[in-house]
């Protein structure tokens, strides 16, 4: 464990009573609109660990727009200059921030668009996790940054949020408390955006698709008219509602699909009530009057209608627009180190490795080689990749003895799992987190398998989650140990009362 000094504001504090003080960032990046926020976290070392006993929302930024340079490249020079607007609004400099993420969802996640984003942070690598929020991560994200796991829990009710925004809707099933499923449709208040006279300025594929369908016929440059704006929207309400499992009668375009459908053709779940999170859930629950020259408020009118029409229980959540934003500034780590193991000391410091659990019941005494690698090779080609590096932590959950016999069908089966991404590369380390102390076993045996021939690090005794991402540093000197930091997207839980 490294020594952490007293300092003001942007580093790592300790007091006497071991409680961490951390400045983080969070910054969402999206299709339609781009914000950020700062937060306090506290962590307190209770027995051998760190835990969050405290979170403080410091500074909410302004919403802006997302600036485009054309139908879809995002203007990162603009875009800078609204992120130093806002650190000067909180009074906030580089130094002052220990941590944060960056959420880019929809057209931000464009190859062009990302590696600008990266490029612009590119001088706060170190500081930064950068998140390729694909559809179902950003529902998960929505999901548990609008609270609704908690709100599921305190009422009894299993509940589907409705994230709508700019390009597309995320939905999450949530009941007993617990996040149960997700999807996403390609409908948002930026299909089609239209100029102060409602002069046609873009028409997404989605759009044009539906609006054939209804029998409309639009083109850019036309003048979008009412009762062709309210069939449209009266069109994709009832196809977000039928996607959400909430409508008697099924969705009528699967073309729509951005995931496999919410539930089966043939599942009749139980849903006690719906939840809206996303930009358009600010007009749903009268929060926002203004417009922004798109479809999100006669959207958002079409929805409200339907959830009338068909009776629907409407629950608000405890937050809407900035719910993204808000779980990805406020981050728990764990400031931990037991049992590490490191092919190399030259690999160290590693930063900002995405973390992935594969479902692997290690428990049992008789480990079978191939189950575990289909388990392990099947979430590795799942995960979503972080901008900054083709690296990944496999993350498992140890059980049984340490056996001779255990251990080399293990070791085995990461190396022959990793083979492809990782060990051919000669670039990329095979990472592996263990939540008990046989990373050192481990470590060696694969060493000795290999004939020192994989660039390896091993680690234990730390808990980690899927989203998780880790930070490793260098071996502190005379101690064989290296000090680690698990940055976690941190989301009110329902036993969390800090949040």
């Amino acid at each position: 464990m490294t020594e952490l000094t007293t300092t003001t504001r942007g580093m790592f504090s300790l007091d006497q009573d071991l409680t961490v003080r951390l400045t983080t960032v969070g910054i969402d990046i999206g299709s339609a609109t781009s914000q950020l926020n700062f937060s306090l976290i506290e962590l307190q070392r209770i027995e051998a660990r760190f835990v969050v006993t405290k979170r403080d929302l410091i500074y909410e930024s302004d919403i802006m727009i997302t600036p485009y340079l054309d139908a879809t490249t995002i203007d990162t020079d603009r875009l800078n200059t609204f992120l130093d607007e806002q650190y000067a609004k909180a009074d906030m400099t580089n130094d002052d921030i220990d941590s944060g993420a960056i959420i880019l969802t929809g057209l931000a996640l464009a190859k062009h668009n990302s590696r600008a984003i990266a490029d612009l942070f590119s001088e706060h690598a170190g500081k930064f996790v950068a998140v390729s929020a694909g559809d179902a991560i950003e529902a998960t994200l929505a999901c548990r940054g609008a609270g609704i796991e908690r709100l599921s829990q305190e009422t009894g009710q299993s509940i589907v949020n409705i994230d709508m925004g700019g390009g597309t809707i995320k939905y999450a099933y949530v009941t007993d408390g617990k996040l149960a499923r997700v999807g996403a449709i390609d409908i948002g208040a930026r299909l089609i955006t239209t100029d102060e006279d409602h002069r046609v300025l873009k028409i997404e594929g989605p759009a044009a698709m539906m609006l054939m369908t209804i029998g409309r016929e639009l083109h850019v440059g036309d003048i979008l008219d009412g009762e062709t704006l309210r069939a449209l929207c009266a069109y994709m309400a009832n196809e977000v509602l039928a996607h959400a499992g909430v409508l008697k009668s099924a969705p009528d375009e699967p073309r729509l699909l951005r995931t496999p459908p919410l539930f089966g053709a043939h599942e009749r779940p139980v849903i006690d009530a719906v939840t809206f999170s996303g930009g358009i859930s600010e007009y749903i629950y009268e929060r926002e009057q203004r417009t922004f020259g798109d479809l999100g408020r006669p959207l958002a009118d079409a929805v409200m209608n339907a959830v009338r029409e068909n009776k629907l229980n409407r629950l608000e959540p405890p937050k809407g627009i900035r719910a993204t934003v808000l779980g990805a500034s406020q981050y728990s780590l764990q400031l931990s180190g037991n049992t590490v193991y490191a092919s190399h000391e030259s690999l160290l410091p590693l930063r900002n490795i995405p973390v992935v659990k594969p479902e692997i019941d290690l428990s049992i005494d008789d480990l079978d080689f191939e189950t575990i690698v289909e388990s392990i090779r099947r979430t590795l080609a799942l995960r979503e990749r972080a901008i900054d590096t083709d690296a990944v932590a496999i993350a498992m959950q140890w059980g049984g003895s340490a056996t001779y016999a255990r251990l080399d069908i293990l070791a085995r089966a990461f190396l022959e799992s990793a083979e492809a991404e990782v060990i051919e590369s000669h670039e990329v380390p095979l990472i592996i987190v263990c939540d008990m102390d046989i990373a050192g076993l481990l470590g060696r045996h694969i060493q000795d398998i290999t004939h020192q021939g994989v660039k390896l690090v091993t680690v234990d005794g730390i808990e980690v989650s899927e989203f998780d991402f880790l930070d490793i540093g260098a071996f502190v000197p005379g101690t064989g140990a290296m000090p680690i930091v698990v940055k976690s997207l941190l989301f009110p839980t329902p036993t969390d009362e800090s949040a």
